[in-house]
Formats: structure tokens, C-alpha cells, sequence
């Protein structure tokens, strides 16, 4: 008999908001078990188009990276979280939080979300 184990990583929490009013700010969560990996990158996408980075081998590990609508603040994100200081009509979309750990394994798993935004007017 043959036993092996074989490392997963799994979401623990993840959270998009389904329903924000335009102007308020938005916390994306996105938590996850890594079973002993190593963390090789944190990405969030927004209608598939990269918008956040995390590396822990970067310096800075995060980096941002300009799309229309999307106010993160560098500061209060991180490996874990990223925070948009406010919202506009141009934030709705499909989100998604996509986790990656180092080899061997090179495992990604990915979680999405639609984010509507009610009221105010674009900015």
C-alpha cells in the first residue's frame, strides 16, 4: 500500500459584498488555510483584470495597479485583505481573490463575486 499526502489549500473566509452604496468604502477579505505551504502570491482581479498583488518576495510585497473605478488604499491591504476607500458606478463587477503557493505543489485556488453598487453618479 502506497501513502502519500498531498498539501491543499482551501478558503477559510472570503468576503465581497454583494450590495454597496456608491461613496462607501469596501473591505475585500480573502482567507485561506495553506496546509503547510509556502505563499507564493495573493492576486484579486476585478471582471478578470488584475487590480491587486501580493508577494511576499516583493518589495513592497503589495503593489496596486490602476483600473478605473478602484481606489485601494496600499496601506490598509495586504496578504489578506484589500480595502477600496470608496466606490463609483465603475466599481460593479465580478471580483476574484486568487491564491497561489510555492513549488513543489503549485497549487492556485480561486473564488469570485459580483459587487453591484446602488445610487450616487460615476466620478
Amino acid at each position: 500500500m502506497c501513502s502519500h499526502s498531498a498539501r491543499s489549500i482551501r478558503f477559510e473566509r472570503v468576503d465581497v459584498p454583494g450590495a454597496v452604496i456608491s461613496g462607501e468604502p469596501v473591505l475585500l477579505l480573502c482567507e485561506y488555510n495553506l496546509e503547510g505551504a509556502e505563499l507564493y502570491s495573493v492576486k484579486w482581479y476585478k471582471n478578470n483584470v488584475e487590480f491587486y498583488r501580493y508577494l511576499p518576495s516583493d518589495v513592497p510585497p503589495g503593489q496596486k495597479y490602476d483600473l478605473v473605478g478602484l481606489y485601494v488604499n496600499l496601506s490598509k491591504s495586504n496578504h489578506n485583505r484589500v480595502f477600496l476607500e470608496r466606490t463609483d458606478l465603475n466599481s460593479e463587477g465580478s471580483y476574484g481573490c486568487e491564491v497561489s503557493t510555492e513549488g513543489p505543489e503549485f497549487r492556485t485556488i480561486i473564488f469570485e463575486k459580483d459587487l453591484n453598487i446602488y445610487g450616487g453618479c460615476l466620478m
